[in-house]
C-alpha cells in the first residue's frame, strides 16, 4: 500500500508552494502570492501528523511484508508485494492522486506528474527529524551563473569545454548532516634543535642546542559536519564548507517544499571517526604552532583523548550541477548558503605542454644569462616549470576530503596546560671552508690548504650539560 505525502499548496489559489530563497518565505508558482513558513507549517501541522502517522503505519506494513516475503522465499513460493525491490517505497501525491516510487531515503521531491512538491512527513519524524535547517539563500539561476563563472581563470582548461560543456541536471537537495560537538586533550613531546652558525678564519662553526619539550592542551569543537548521505560523495561535500551556523534555523518541514531531500542513510556513529580524525589533527597542528623559535621541531610522542558532547542533526542547503562533455559526466556542488562552487574539470595536455615548455625556457635562459652555467639554468628552469605545471594542475581538481576542523574551533583557541622546554646539551661541527686561489691554473690544488690538506674535516664535540633553560 502506498504511504502518504503532503503536498503544499497555496491557501489563495491551491497552485504548488515553493521556499523562495530570494524572499525567505514560501511563493506561490501560480498567483505569486508570498507566506511566511511559520504560517505555512501551521497550516499544515495535522496533514503532516496524519501523514506521518499513515507512513508509520505502511512502513510497519510494509515490514510484515517483507517478512512474508522472506517466509515465502524460504517455501519455495512466490510474493506479491508490490515494491519488493530493495530501496523502493511508493507514494500518493495528494494533489492528483498519483503513485510515485522513490528511494526509501528520499523525503522531499516533486511528482512528475503534476509537477507539486511533495514531503513525506514520516522521514522527517520521531529519531528521524533533523534538529536544525539552513534554507536555501542561491537560487537556481545564482547556481547556473557561479559555475559560468567558475570556468574563468582555469588556465588549463580544453578550448571547447565551455562552448561545449552542456548542463544536464540542476537540482536544489538539503542534504543529511551529523554537526559532532566536543573537545580534545592533547599532549605531545619534541625533540627540538636550534642551530647557530659561526665563521673564525677558514673554519665554519656550527653550534647545535638540543632541547626537549613538553605540550598539553585542550581544544573545543562546535560543529564538526560529516554529511550523512551515501548518495553524496564525501569529498564533494567537505570541499564547500564551510556553512554559517548563525544561520541554522529550527527544522520546519515548510522550508522543503520545491527542493529535494533525504533523510540519512549513514548513523552518526558511522560517521565519527571522520569527525575524530579531524578534531584530533587540528589539535596535533594546535600544540606544534605553540613550539616556536627553534631551527628544527620533530614529534617524539603524542595522546589524544575525546569528549564527545551532543551530536546535531541538520538539513544543509546543496546546488548539484551535472554537465556532460566529450562523452564524460562532470559533477559540481554549489554551497546553497554561501555560494561557494566546487568540482574536478578536465586538462588539457596541449596547454599543460605549453605551458611547461614555456616556463622551462624562459627561467632556463634567465638563469644561464645571470650565472652563464647551462647546467643551472636546465636544473632550475625544469624545478620552476615542473611547480608550475602542479599549481595549474591542482586549480583543476580541487576537490579533496578534508582532514582537519580549524573553521569548528569554538572563540579562545587551544586552552594551554603546559609549556616546558628543557635545555639538554650543545654539540659543535667544525669545518674547514674551501677557498679558490683566482692564480690557481686548472686541474691544480685549488681549494685545498697549505699542506695540502682536504678542505673539510667534521669534528663533533659536546659543549654544554643538560638542564632546564627558562623559556
Amino acid at each position: 500500500m502506498p504511504e502518504q505525502v503532503t503536498n503544499y499548496q497555496c491557501p489563495a489559489c491551491t497552485g504548488p508552494l515553493h521556499f523562495d530563497s530570494t524572499l525567505g518565505k514560501l511563493k506561490c508558482d501560480f498567483c505569486e502570492s508570498v507566506f511566511e513558513t511559520a504560517e505555512i507549517e501551521k497550516m499544515y501541522a495535522d496533514a503532516n501528523r496524519r501523514a506521518a502517522e499513515a507512513s508509520a503505519q505502511a512502513a510497519e506494513a510494509h515490514k510484515k511484508a517483507e517478512e512474508q516475503a522472506a517466509q515465502d522465499q524460504a517455501m519455495g513460493t512466490e510474493s506479491s508485494q508490490e515494491w519488493n525491490e530493495a530501496g523502493m517505497h511508493a507514494y500518493n501525491c495528494t494533489a492528483c492522486g498519483a503513485e510515485l516510487v522513490c528511494d526509501a531515503n528520499t523525503a522531499a521531491t516533486s511528482c512528475p506528474y503534476c509537477g507539486n512538491p511533495a514531503i513525506i512527513p514520516g522521514q522527517f519524524s520521531g529519531m528521524l527529524k533533523p534538529d536544525y535547517v539552513i534554507p536555501f539563500a542561491r537560487n537556481k539561476q545564482d547556481a547556473v551563473n557561479t559555475l559560468t563563472s567558475y570556468y574563468k581563470g582555469k588556465l588549463l582548461l580544453p578550448g571547447s569545454f565551455t562552448a561545449g560543456n552542456h548542463i544536464e541536471e540542476v537540482k536544489g537537495v538539503y542534504v543529511p548532516f551529523w554537526l559532532y560537538n566536543g573537545s580534545v586533550d592533547a599532549r605531545a613531546s619534541y625533540r627540538m634543535e636550534r642551530r647557530r652558525v659561526m665563521q673564525q678564519g677558514d673554519v665554519e662553526i656550527t653550534q647545535t642546542e638540543h632541547f626537549n619539550g613538553e605540550r598539553s592542551g585542550t581544544l573545543r569543537f562546535s560543529g564538526i559536519p560529516v554529511d550523512a548521505s551515501t548518495h553524496m560523495p564525501d569529498d564533494l561535500m567537505d570541499s564547500i564548507e564551510p556553512y554559517n551556523y548563525k544561520e541554522l534555523k529550527p527544522f520546519s518541514m515548510a522550508y522543503m517544499p520545491g527542493y529535494l531531500a533525504d533523510k540519512y542513510d549513514v548513523s552518526q556513529d558511522k560517521c565519527r571517526d571522520r569527525a575524530r580524525e579531524r578534531a584530533v589533527n587540528t589539535a596535533r597542528s594546535a600544540l606544534r604552532q605553540t613550539v616556536t623559535g627553534y631551527t628544527s621541531v620533530n614529534v617524539t610522542s603524542q595522546e589524544e583523548r575525546i569528549h564527545s558532547d551532543r551530536v546535531q542533526y541538520a538539513m544543509l542547503p546543496v546546488w548539484l550541477l551535472s554537465t556532460r562533455w566529450n562523452n564524460q559526466n562532470y559533477l559540481f556542488a554549489m554551497n546553497g548558503q554561501s555560494g561557494q562552487m566546487i568540482g574536478d574539470l578536465p586538462v588539457s595536455t596541449p596547454k599543460l605542454a605549453a605551458w611547461f615548455l614555456g616556463v622551462f625556457a624562459a627561467v632556463c635562459g634567465l638563469i644561464y644569462l645571470m650565472s652563464e652555467e647551462l647546467a643551472y639554468g636546465l636544473i632550475g628552469g625544469l624545478i620552476v616549470a615542473a611547480i608550475t605545471a602542479l599549481v595549474l594542475q591542482s586549480q583543476m581538481k580541487p576537490v579533496a576530503r578534508k582532514h582537519s576542523a580549524e573553521r569548528y574551533v569554538e572563540e579562545g583557541g587551544l586552552q594551554l596546560h603546559r609549556k616546558e622546554d628543557t635545555y639538554l646539551n650543545t654539540t659543535e661541527t667544525r669545518r674547514t671552508i674551501q677557498r679558490v686561489d683566482p692564480q690557481a691554473k686548472p686541474g691544480g690544488t685549488a681549494g685545498n690548504r697549505p699542506g695540502g690538506q682536504p678542505g673539510s674535516r667534521p669534528a663533533g664535540r659536546p659543549t654544554g650539560h643538560g638542564g632546564s633553560r627558562p623559556k
